[in-house]
């Protein structure tokens, strides 16, 4: 055997290899991909899984804070109904003719006794002093708009429509106008 058939021979045998090599290196890269590509399809799903699920719950966590909102307008535009309706009543009361408020003031003055000042606003004047205890002095005021303020030497009591509707009897008043209007 001559050195030129061993060289071939050794070529051969080394381009052979190199055959070899390469299909194992093509067929390494196909596994290689294919498991990358199974990979990656795994992430994916993992990942649509948890968009689904976080939109799912933003939904979710956005139709609750929706209903709240919702929930809390209607109350308030009710709050604002009642606020109204009391006003209103506010207004009735203190526009009420001379006779009636004569005896609204008359189941105000009822359980007073003693002495002081009573304060009564400029419009009802004549009607206020007319049913004003006897013992007390009647003087104008400017600080409401109806009913009236008693000031004894050392207390002051309060009968003003505006705090008889809006303080004292409010929880009342509002019961009975968020009944009326169908409120509750």
């Amino acid at each position: 055997m001559a050195l030129q058939d061993i060289l071939q021979k050794i070529l051969d045998e080394a381009a052979a290899e190199v055959k070899n090599i390469e299909a194992s290196t093509i067929e390494d890269k196909k596994q290689l991909k294919s498991e990358a590509d199974e990979q990656t399809a795994t992430l994916l799903d993992e990942l649509k899984a948890k968009k689904a699920e976080a939109l799912g719950s933003i939904e979710a966590k956005t139709n609750a804070m929706a209903r709240r909102d919702a929930k809390s307008r209607l109350q308030e535009a009710r709050r604002n109904v009642i606020t109204m309706a009391m006003e209103k009543f506010l207004e009735h009361l203190v526009a009420l003719p001379n006779d009636q408020y004569s005896q609204v003031l008359e189941k105000l003055f009822a359980p007073i006794s003693g002495q002081g000042t009573i304060y009564a606003p400029k419009a009802h004047m004549a009607v206020t002093k007319k049913a004003a205890p006897k013992g007390f002095s009647v003087e104008e005021t400017e600080d409401i708009k109806g009913g009236f303020i008693i000031k004894f030497a050392n207390s002051e009591v309060d009968c003003s429509f505006e705090s008889i509707v809006f303080s004292e009897y409010r929880n009342e008043i509002e019961s009975f106008f968020a009944q009326k209007l169908n409120l509750i």
